[in-house]
Parts: C-alpha cells; sequence; structure tokens
C-alpha cells in the first residue's frame, strides 16, 4: 500500500483558494476604508480582524497562507519582509498572529487581547509610532544608550553623562554631519527606573 493514498486533512483545511484571498481582501479595504474616513480606530481593525478569523472558523496557519497569497497578488515578496523584520528584530512566528491558534484559544487568552485592544481603543489617538534607532557608548567615562529619532538623538544613563567623552563626540558629529544641519541632543541622566 502506498502512503501517496494517505490524505493529510490539516493540509486539506490549511490549504487557501483564490475565493479565500478574495473574500479577505475585500474585507481588508473595507476595514482600511473606515480607518481611513474615521469611523474605525486601528485597536477596532486588529479586533475585526480577530473575529475574521473566528467567524470564519480559520487555523492560524492558514490565515498566514492567506495573508502570503494576498502579498503575492500585489507583488511582496513575503520571504523578503519577514527576512526585512527580522533585521528590526521582530519573530514573526513569535510575534503577534504568529503564536495564536483561534480556534483552540482560552477565555483567558481572547480576555487578554481584548484588554490590549481597549488600551490601544483608549489611548490610540495619543501614540505614534515610531521608528527610532538605538546604539550605546559604554567606555571608561560613560555608560550611555542612545536613542536617535530622526534629528533628535536622547542620551540614558543612570549616572552623571560626560560630554568630553571623545567616542561620544565623534559620534554625534558624525550623525550631525549626515543631516549638515543642527541635531536635538536630550540629556536624560541620573535616572532611575523600576518594574511595575
Amino acid at each position: 500500500m502506498s502512503d501517496d493514498r494517505i490524505i493529510d486533512f490539516n493540509d486539506l483545511k490549511n490549504k487557501v483558494k483564490d475565493s479565500d484571498v478574495d473574500k479577505f481582501e475585500q474585507y481588508i479595504y473595507n476595514l482600511y476604508f473606515s480607518v481611513m474616513d474615521g469611523s474605525l480606530t486601528m485597536a477596532e481593525f486588529s479586533r475585526k480582524i480577530f473575529d475574521y478569523m473566528q467567524e470564519n472558523k480559520i487555523s492560524q496557519e492558514k490565515f498566514m497562507n492567506i495573508q502570503k497569497k494576498f502579498m503575492e497578488r500585489y507583488g511582496m515578496d513575503s520571504e523578503e519582509v519577514e527576512r526585512q523584520l527580522k533585521n528590526f528584530g521582530i519573530d514573526s512566528s513569535s510575534a503577534g498572529f504568529g503564536n495564536i491558534d483561534i480556534n483552540n484559544m482560552t477565555n483567558e487568552k481572547i480576555e487578554s487581547i481584548k484588554n490590549s485592544a481597549g488600551f490601544y481603543e483608549k489611548y490610540g489617538h495619543k501614540i505614534q509610532p515610531k521608528s527610532c534607532i538605538t546604539t550605546f557608548v559604554k567606555n571608561d567615562i560613560n555608560d550611555i544608550e542612545i536613542v536617535i529619532d530622526q534629528e533628535k538623538v536622547m542620551l540614558y544613563s543612570n549616572k552623571k553623562i560626560s560630554l568630553m567623552d571623545a567616542e561620544l563626540n565623534e559620534f554625534l558629529l558624525g550623525y550631525k554631519n549626515m543631516f549638515n544641519k543642527k541635531i536635538r541632543v536630550v540629556l536624560c541622566e541620573n535616572y532611575s527606573e523600576y518594574d511595575y
């Protein structure tokens, strides 16, 4: 007896048809336009995606496959997107949707997701996503975390920051020369931190 006669129902269940992608595409566009006209927040957008998965009984694996097919329609290489996310330190297999099986979620997990969405619904209008660069200067003079947000450079240290540090000055001058104009340097020294 041959193994090719064995049917893997998981493969069948997670197989994506063009009609699945069409339906998802229409749903996403409707949500997108609702966000654009202000009738839907980003938190509600995320919640609607979970609702879509639950209502259509879509497994996590199938949802990921639908997303990949959707991206391919518009000429995006899903593997390249994953590589770029990993370069930013984001592993799609362990972040966000990657580790959620919507069909086997406990009420506790669903409540946790709703709480997260509730936070963004309440404070989302005050929050602005930013892409920052982080580096460090650690030597005999300073132990500094440097956070760069375009023309603003923030220096964080739990000690007094010495601006006489040649390594720090070389870094700041090099960054300033990229813009060919002034940059704003913010000192956050002698800070305290605690777990809440």
